[in-house]
């Protein structure tokens, strides 16, 4: 019994952890005082970083991560912060995939904006929660049990800083989109 109380305790310290860098991080978006990168940021790139840092959580889910090379598409923006918000959509869909299932993301570019897509192919988002599925603290019906329901916020309030837009919907065969569109000015 004390090595799995042992490794309870240590679960919780992960999470209040993960709790507290994630307050911080929202707190420095408010007051303005986030540093933000302006570099060429390659979105083939940032995808596959983000789905690398998820390694080992997608393969004890038995999750695949597909990211198509579509070329060198890029925008100017924060590698660091823009791979973060990935992660947190990522992950939103991994947790909401069947064990064997996959995520997808895709990219593409035209003059005005670069567009990523992130999609899974699980039940999708239940109605009444795609209004409120970027405020803070807010849990969907299906969220993952140790969730705190701010990772969708951190997403959004990344992209908008980097003027951006993201947006999420079912589609139509069932699963959960979330479109990102950064604009060039």
């Amino acid at each position: 019994i004390p090595g799995a109380y042992a490794e309870q305790v240590k679960q919780q310290l992960k999470r209040l952890n993960r709790l507290e860098e994630s307050l911080l991080m929202l707190s420095k978006i408010d007051a303005g005082t986030l540093p933000l990168k302006r570099e060429k940021v390659d979105l083939y790139t940032v995808l596959n970083l983000a789905a690398d840092n998820l390694n080992d959580l997608l393969r004890k889910n038995h999750i695949a991560v597909e990211i198509p090379e579509n070329g060198s598409i890029e925008f100017w923006g924060d590698l660091e912060w823009t791979m973060e918000a990935l992660i947190n959509l990522i992950k939103n869909c991994m947790e909401h995939s069947k064990p064997g299932g996959v995520v997808y993301c895709n990219y593409s570019g035209n003059p005005l904006y670069v567009e990523i897509q992130v999609w899974d192919d699980g039940e999708g988002f239940d109605t009444e929660d795609l209004p409120h599925l970027f405020d803070r603290f807010y849990r969907g019906r299906c969220a993952a049990s140790d969730g705190i329901g701010i990772g969708l916020a951190l997403a959004r309030s990344i992209f908008e800083l980097q003027n951006g837009t993201i947006t999420a919907y079912n589609l139509q065969n069932g699963g959960a989109c979330f479109e990102i569109r950064m604009y060039s000015h």
